[in-house]
């Protein structure tokens, strides 16, 4: 019997933001036609990391770590379903956009709202952005839900940084089914 917990939630996470198909990056591509603006205005994400929120502390920008935070107990008796509370940080560096402050400001709601879109996504059948791809190969059919619960911008001093360097904190929840 596997265990579905924190490592199979943010390794289901993982999975899902970095699907070449339906991955994050892919729906900043379609964004960026939608808008008619280039990678110079809103750069895919160079970084993908696990666990431990490197933020500015990473070599390649945009950065994005996933950082489990937290979890539940059981949510009803014998359901054997606990939340697991994850934390996604994309940092974006002044030097990764074009123009000033505003425009990485810009560039920061610009990442919110694509992965907004992506987690209540409905089609295609089993990609749904609201079960993280059904769990993916990793915790296939344990994912019941996936949900944003908030989103906040850090600026500077709150980053250690003296430009306008952003990062943008999503907090999610992520119900989980052990396996019986």
């Amino acid at each position: 019997m596997a265990y579905y917990g924190a490592e199979a939630a943010v390794e289901a996470l993982d999975e899902f933001l970095q699907d070449a198909t339906y991955g994050l990056n892919a729906e900043l591509a379609t964004m960026r036609t939608v808008l008619s603006v280039t990678t110079d205005n809103l750069p895919d994400v160079a970084a993908f990391e696990k666990y431990y929120p490197k933020d500015l502390q990473g070599r390649s920008f945009p950065h994005l770590s996933m950082v489990y935070i937290s979890d539940t107990a059981e949510q009803q008796p014998n359901s054997r379903m606990i939340n697991v509370d994850i934390e996604i940080r994309i940092t974006v560096l002044d030097l990764n956009v074009d123009g000033g402050a505003s425009e990485v400001g810009l560039a920061m709601c610009r990442y919110r709202d694509a992965m907004t879109k992506m987690f209540i996504r409905r089609t295609p059948t089993g990609k749904q952005g609201w079960t993280l791809s059904n769990g993916g190969t990793v915790a296939t059919g344990r994912v019941i839900r996936c949900t944003i619960e908030s989103n906040m911008l850090a600026f500077d001093p709150e980053i250690q940084a003296s430009t306008p360097n952003m990062m943008l904190r999503t907090s999610l929840s992520v119900r989980m089914q052990e396996d019986y």
